[in-house]
């Protein structure tokens, strides 16, 4: 099942929302709304219900905001090489989805430095409409406008902090990276920061709770915990990228393949492949013709009694893109593939053929071997 729900694309990059993020755009709505806050204590005569509508339409200018924080970056990253899988609007704010990481400082640095740029550009331009349209009493656009200015002056001050993975922890990451020429030890270094800001507003956070702050505490240790998280993640994934560098699919893939015919009852498969190699997953061919990958959550959807004439043709879901992986591609991209899709497998394709099989053991295998003998 899905976390996110696509909602268009923009200069073919996917924009998605994840469920998380509706959680914390009723929130923000919420405090919007209440009555002598932000947008409303210079609106005292507004209905409960006019409140709502102002707070939400808010709230969908600032994630537009984000939005663009997040597209600037992406889009740095298309004009100098990179791929960007998509754009995942979330309960923090947003992520761009890289599928590699930047080939040198100077790329990491321009794509750190748009998005505070671009929320600091929005700033000031919501600012000049704030003082085009009015402000003060009665002034409703104009108290929108302002508080718009102030957020996105925080949200580009905020990820100029120097912890990595915000977008100050990647300039400082680009400068390491460019001093030591090394990048493995520059996000070490770079994540350790972001590890080190997480944990100082988990502090800051839980003091502020317990002295009246409230919400606005527990959202401050909660954003901490999530930078510590996301700090050691995108370490590990640095690891793991130059662990496997320069290894690609058809290198490591399972040339042998277990090959189930279409007219194969379910039985069948169960005995004949299933408890013969329990693998969890096998490619169903019909007169050559690959169809798709058979695994065993579609058998166990057939009733027991039903599996001695039902056959693999019957049940076998239809190929899609996602399932299948050129041999030529990098393993660091197959993984990232199968993490992003919840999957186990790809099938690798050649010229429409299918060569081999490429699983998560096949790439752990390679990664331990290189570990035992120093990368």
């Amino acid at each position: 099942m899905t976390r996110s729900l696509k909602i268009g694309r923009i200069y073919g990059i996917s924009i998605e929302v994840d469920y998380t993020w509706f959680v914390v755009f009723f929130l923000f709505a919420y405090l919007l709304s209440r009555p002598g806050g932000p947008l409303t204590r210079d609106l005292p005569d507004l209905s409960t219900g006019a409140r709502w509508l102002l707070a939400a339409f808010t709230t969908l200018l600032f994630f537009a905001s984000v939005l663009l924080h997040e597209l600037s970056h992406s889009l740095v990253a298309l004009r100098n090489g990179m791929s960007i899988t998509g754009i995942t609007l979330f309960i923090f704010g947003g992520v761009s989805k890289m599928s590699d990481e930047p080939r040198s400082p100077g790329i990491e640095f321009k794509m750190a430095i748009a998005g505070p740029a671009a929320s600091f550009v929005l700033a000031v331009a919501f600012y000049l409409l704030a003082l085009l349209v009015g402000v003060g009493p009665g002034h409703v656009l104009g108290s929108v406008f302002l508080w718009l200015a102030f957020v996105n002056a925080m949200l580009g001050a905020f990820n100029l902090l120097p912890g990595f993975p915000l977008d100050g922890g990647r300039v400082l990451r680009a400068g390491l990276w460019r001093w030591l020429n090394s990048l493995g030890e520059a996000t070490r270094i770079a994540s350790a920061f972001g590890q080190g800001l997480g944990t100082l507003m988990i502090v800051v956070g839980v003091f502020l709770f317990f002295a009246g702050g409230g919400f606005n505490g527990l959202w401050m240790a909660f954003i901490g915990w999530f930078l510590i998280q996301a700090a050691q993640s995108g370490y590990q994934q640095v690891l793991v990228r130059q662990l496997l560098a320069d290894v690609r699919v058809g290198d490591v893939m399972t040339r042998e393949v277990d090959r189930v015919p279409a007219d194969c009852t379910l039985e069948e498969v169960v005995h004949e492949h299933v408890m013969m190699r329990s693998h969890p997953a096998y490619p169903v061919f019909d007169d050559g013709r690959l169809m798709g990958l058979i695994s065993l959550q579609d058998i166990r959807h057939v009733p027991r009694e039903q599996r001695y004439h039902v056959t693999a043709r019957e049940v076998v879901p239809a190929l899609s893109e996602t399932q299948t992986i050129a041999p030529e591609v990098e393993v660091w991209e197959a993984l990232g593939r199968m993490l992003t899709s919840n999957q186990g497998r790809l099938l690798v394709l050649d010229d429409g053929n299918m060569v081999g099989i490429i699983s998560r053991t096949d790439i752990l295998r390679v990664m331990r071997a290189r570990m035992e003998l120093g990368g």
